[in-house]
């Protein structure tokens, strides 16, 4: 009895000193999004490709070149009246400088083609925290079902200890036999081993979310139930909506684009190229060790060069590899276009499926309370058996587990529609 009492203890103990700290789902998912390290890595990834998006690495920048450089002459000349000793420095500077007027307008689509790289890279990035804001939601409902079993755990020991205390009364004033009581006991000893299986549940499953977050793992705090409407949707709306804003379907109609820059640059390759060019130079030769440049010669040139490659082989064949390329890129875009149409209208499917079993666990729920207040007044009045009592204690336990379930199942599916559609982080951080 004692042992049975102290595990009641711990247990209750358990739910009077949950953390003051408390997490709501749209909290959660902002703390990732700012902590989170693969969409801190992915955010720097598309900064890199950003920061490559320019006139300069598409070469449509002229380049311009300082030099400069001194030489000490230290020797012997020979001359027909003999060798004669020859020291003098020689000194000079120049601005080098040249532009690429026109080759096949390939300066121009690098230019188009690296900032539609950057779009990708933001895509992908975009893509990544999508993915795992979604884990995290899917983690942290993890964590209210937990928090919720364990409520039902400690609700179901406390009508065990209830039974056990009446049992232990009636056998006490001769009412009841030992074997009532036994059972009673049996019966308040597993629910108190599910209560610390529930406890330990949900201590891993908030050790699991606070590593996604990046927080520190014995991070505590207490879940916020998740309890707005459900929404409605229209399958037609969800599919405008997806091709507009699905990041993946986004993707890879960019790369679509990629591969027809990419062909036009093939294309460009065969044209002409025209640069131009121009230089200002110093120089100044002094007698001996003599680093002054007081006066020095001054040249300039300028020039215009045009070259054309009249013959290369491999160009038809590359030109030819390029169309094909840009054919697999549109049957990519198309089956990627199926693919999202499919996949909308499974998780559409699978979510209208979820509201229908919410409602009907709903009425089940319903009906074992109205059956467990039925059979707890009877067991009290004596008409029917602990057995009868302990099946409709455990009917109502499991009816409102799988409730609960069903209700976090239909938030996720709708959560997985708003990122079929693009607008998981819109919506999920409004809640």
């Amino acid at each position: 009895m004692q042992r049975t009492f102290a595990i009641f203890l711990l247990s209750s103990l358990s739910l009077w000193s949950m953390p003051t700290l408390e997490m709501g789902l749209n909290e959660i998912l902002m703390v990732t999004s700012k902590q989170n390290l693969s969409i801190k890595q992915a955010r720097n990834s598309f900064e890199i490709a950003d920061n490559s998006a320019s006139l300069a690495n598409a070469g449509l920048l002229p380049r311009l070149d300082l030099s400069s450089g001194s030489t000490l002459i230290n020797g012997i000349n020979q001359t027909p009246a003999g060798e004669v000793d020859v020291e003098n420095t020689s000194l000079s500077a120049g601005l080098n400088g040249s532009y690429t007027l026109f080759n096949g307008m390939q300066g121009l689509t690098k230019y188009q083609l690296l900032n539609t790289q950057a779009q990708a890279s933001e895509l992908q990035s975009d893509m990544i925290e999508e993915n795992i804001l979604l884990s995290a939601a899917n983690l942290y409902v993890n964590v209210l079902l937990r928090f919720d079993n364990l409520q039902i755990s400690l609700e179901q020991v406390g009508i065990s200890r209830q039974r056990l205390d009446q049992a232990l009364e009636q056998t006490e004033r001769g009412m009841g036999t030992s074997l009532s009581a036994l059972a009673a006991q049996v019966d308040f000893d597993n629910d108190s081993v599910s209560v610390i299986e529930s406890e330990y549940a949900l201590q891993e499953a908030k050790r699991n979310l606070n590593l996604l977050v990046g927080w520190d793992l014995n991070q505590d705090y207490q879940p916020r139930s998740l309890s707005y409407e459900l929404g409605s949707y229209d399958l037609q709306m969800l599919t405008s909506e997806g091709k507009k804003a699905n990041k993946s379907h986004a993707l890879n109609l960019n790369l679509e684009k990629q591969t027809d820059l990419n062909m036009k640059r093939t294309l460009g390759s065969v044209l002409p190229r025209v640069s131009l060019s121009g230089s200002y130079g110093l120089q100044q030769v002094n007698p001996d060790v003599d680093f002054s440049f007081d006066n020095p010669d001054m040249t300039t040139t300028a020039g215009l060069s045009l070259s054309w490659n009249l013959f290369d082989g491999m160009k038809s064949k590359s030109i030819q590899s390029g169309r094909l390329l840009q054919k697999n890129s549109e049957w990519n875009t198309l089956d990627s276009k199926r693919e999202l149409d499919k996949s909308l209208s499974s998780a559409l499917a699978y979510y209208e499926k979820s509201r229908q079993i919410l409602e009907l666990k709903a009425n089940t729920l319903s009906s074992a309370h109205l059956n467990f207040d039925q059979t707890q007044e009877y067991f009290r009045l004596g008409q029917v058996s602990s057995t009868q009592f302990r099946d409709a204690q455990l009917n109502l336990s499991r009816a409102k587990s799988s409730q609960i379930q069903a209700r976090y199942s239909a938030y996720l599916a709708e959560m997985s529609l708003w990122q079929l559609t693009g607008q998981l982080k819109e919506k999920a951080l409004s809640i």
